[in-house]
């Protein structure tokens, strides 16, 4: 066969199937576009967003890659990027990172040595997988995240910040009504416990203007416990499970399970309202309420209007949003059933016991291809926030003051501005300010670059 090897400069407008890493601009255009209203067919409470399969494309093996260079003031990380496509249904995908700090990026959980290699200590497989798809029907086996609700940055049980994980998924697009489910790996610790995800989700679409969602997550584990079969049932439900002995670790205490439903409506062509309400632990019988018993779960809002400041494949949106999370909310009885990945909350990234009420500006201008996003609020977390305590279980639900605790009440801003010099050469410059209810001030102030080198192959 004739290779064919030419530079491929704006690599985010080919459209091939896989998820998109967040730190490509394709992500933010998508979920701005989203926000607007606009492509309302493909808003989705199944994220992260994902590239669109090019149904016309040949039978022959397309190979996208890019390599680049991030910096954003002392974190450095050096990545890799590919995707193939074959025979138009057939794709595969890879994005990885060396870092030299690990603490400084999001959504990394690579492990840091003692040694180093030109200034870096540690690596890790961001996303990779196989995928067949097509316009019907994805299934999808590899490594990534799972991001699940209605609006952009506000979803509760599943966030496109957690930290990677194994898993397998299948995706069903019935037109209006789509189902998704999977099924992974999160983690094994020193104890030889070993914790498992499983997911499963309904949404009706109307393509014009209103979604609706509703879904199951379990977290489950157990000593050398192996994957269990029983959640591999895309139709079956966690309580079913349990209370009826189906799984391979008997008993009612060894999977914790939450449930969501979800809700987004565009009215009046520039505004969207966003709303989820996740259940978690539900007190119904009079003896648990005159026990002084709590129901555990959360919600989140968001109102967006979407101005008609640019047109065409522009967006800018002004949107105000509130998350609550309860505080025992993604612990179970048993911490190895909570819902965290590798230290970090596989949900809302502030974890759990708290609210956030913030008001921001996001905008994308491709006439000077600058991104823009800027907002701020205020934030009050508690004393038992699963982000302190991972792997510590509740001990009751007895109804506490909310937040618990001599809890962090934060008033904050932050503003990103990154700007595509050349499709391949971005500047970014990032503020942050915050301050305490003790009156302490803190904040920073980062600069960096991320550029690449863009190759592509025909076989």
């Amino acid at each position: 066969m004739k290779l064919k090897i030419f530079l491929y400069l704006i690599i985010v407008n080919i459209l091939l199937c896989q998820p998109i890493p967040k730190d490509f601009i394709g992500f933010y255009k998508k979920k701005l576009m989203i926000d607007s209203g606009k492509n309302w067919f493909q808003n989705s409470i199944f994220g992260p967003p994902r590239m669109n399969n090019k149904q016309d494309m040949t039978d022959s093996l397309i190979i996208i890659s890019r390599l680049g260079l991030k910096t954003l003031s002392n974190g450095k990380s050096f990545y890799g990027f590919g995707n193939f496509t074959y025979n138009k249904y057939f794709h595969g995908y890879l994005y990885s990172r060396i870092v030299n700090h690990p603490e400084l990026f999001e959504r990394f959980s690579g492990i840091q040595r003692d040694i180093n290699r030109f200034g870096f200590t540690a690596g890790e497989t961001d996303q990779s997988g196989i995928c067949f798809e097509n316009n019907w029907l994805t299934f999808q086996f590899g490594r990534g995240r799972e991001s699940w609700g209605a609006g952009n940055d506000i979803q509760l049980g599943l966030y496109e910040n957690s930290n990677p994980y194994d898993y397998g998924m299948l995706d069903l697009d019935f037109g209006k009504l789509k189902v998704r489910y999977f099924n992974g790996y999160l983690e094994t610790d020193s104890l030889e416990i070993s914790r498992y995800i499983s997911g499963r989700g309904i949404e009706w679409n109307n393509e014009k203007n209103i979604l609706l969602g509703l879904s199951e997550v379990v977290v489950y584990s157990g000593k050398n416990r192996t994957l269990d079969f029983s959640y591999l049932n895309p139709i079956s439900t966690h309580l079913e499970i349990e209370l009826n002995d189906k799984q391979n670790n008997l008993g009612t205490d060894n999977g914790n399970g939450i449930w969501q439903v979800s809700i987004d409506y565009l009215f009046l062509y520039r505004f969207k309202i966003s709303f989820n309400y996740l259940m978690d632990e539900i007190v119904l019988d009079k003896v648990q309420k005159n026990a002084n018993k709590s129901s555990q779960g959360g919600f989140s809002f968001k109102i967006v209007h979407s101005p008609s400041f640019f047109k065409g494949d522009n967006s800018s949106n002004i949107y105000a949003s509130f998350v609550k999370i309860s505080t025992n909310t993604f612990r179970h009885e048993d911490g190895n059933n909570n819902f965290v990945v590798r230290d970090k909350p596989l949900g809302w990234p502030h974890g759990s016991d708290g609210r956030e009420f913030k008001l921001g500006f996001d905008s994308f201008t491709s006439k000077y291809n600058l991104l823009v996003r800027t907002c701020f609020g205020r934030r009050d977390l508690g004393s038992n926030s699963i982000i302190e305590s991972p792997y510590i279980g509740y001990t009751n639900y007895i109804s506490v003051p909310f937040p618990s605790g001599n809890y962090q009440k934060v008033i904050f801003f932050q503003s990103d501005l990154q700007w595509w010099y050349k499709p391949y050469i971005s500047l970014r410059v990032k503020m942050e300010h915050y301050k305490t209810k003790n009156q302490l001030i803190s904040g920073n102030f980062k600069t960096g670059i991320d550029i690449y080198f863009p190759v592509a192959a025909k076989i």
